[in-house]
């Protein structure tokens, strides 16, 4: 007898990304207010913090926002496409967004990107997880460009933000969660987004494969299976 697993169907996750899905809390403020600032009278900007921190969400937002206060619409690529990403830039206002930029990196390619957007009046948005002296960068132009530049940390979430966050991962997910499940995440959790993240994919995946709901008793097991636990 054959066991259909639908986890192996690998459904996409439909992740919500406009301004009312996402929680600012003390954790991301500053990274929303640098958003919000936009124009800023920079040429670029860096926003570091650990995975699952709402990077990607708020690199939307910032391409909202440009819409909205420029009539373009900014380039956002994988930093590892970089080059198609200088293909795009032309002499008007050039503005971009780099994901997840680390190692190794194109210094001159990130250097000639940052010249472009500064020469055209544009901005290019850089995200990490770390900060650019964690990027093993050599080429002095680039360090002092880049130190020049606001850079801004998603610090690890408080409750409030680790609820809101698990509330929305589920949602992507499109599962619906009870609140007694939230609550005894939050009470045995650990405190971190990739934790958060690891704990939410294999709740998905458990509950596919056994058609269950997401349940106390299922967590618990997920919790045991990632190591998510705090105790």
């Amino acid at each position: 007898m054959s066991v259909f697993h639908q986890a192996a169907l690998n459904l996409p996750v439909r992740s919500l990304t406009g301004r009312g899905d996402f929680f600012t809390a003390p954790a991301n403020a500053a990274a929303v207010a640098l958003i919000d600032a936009f124009p800023n009278g920079f040429s670029g900007a860096v926003i570091y913090g650990e995975k699952g921190c709402g990077k990607t969400h708020l690199a939307h937002l910032f391409c909202e926002t440009v819409g909205k206060k420029t009539g373009r619409t900014p380039v956002i690529r994988p930093f590892e496409r970089m080059a198609e990403t200088l293909d795009a830039a032309g002499a008007d206002q050039f503005y971009a967004v780099l994901e997840n930029v680390r190692n190794p990196i194109d210094e001159p390619a990130l250097f000639h990107l940052l010249n472009t957007a500064k020469g055209t009046g544009g901005f290019v948005l850089m995200t990490s997880d770390r900060p650019p002296a964690g990027w093993g960068l050599s080429l002095p132009d680039l360090i002092t460009r880049l130190k020049a530049l606001p850079c801004v940390e998603i610090s690890p979430p408080d409750e409030m933000l680790m609820q809101a966050v698990l509330v929305k991962q589920f949602s992507d997910r499109q599962l619906k969660v009870a609140p007694e499940v939230i609550a005894y995440l939050l009470k045995n959790m650990e405190r971190s987004f990739a934790t958060l993240s690891a704990v939410v994919q294999r709740a998905d995946e458990l509950s596919l494969e056994r058609k269950n709901a997401v349940t106390v008793p299922l967590i618990k097991q997920v919790l045991a299976e990632t190591g998510g636990n705090d105790g």
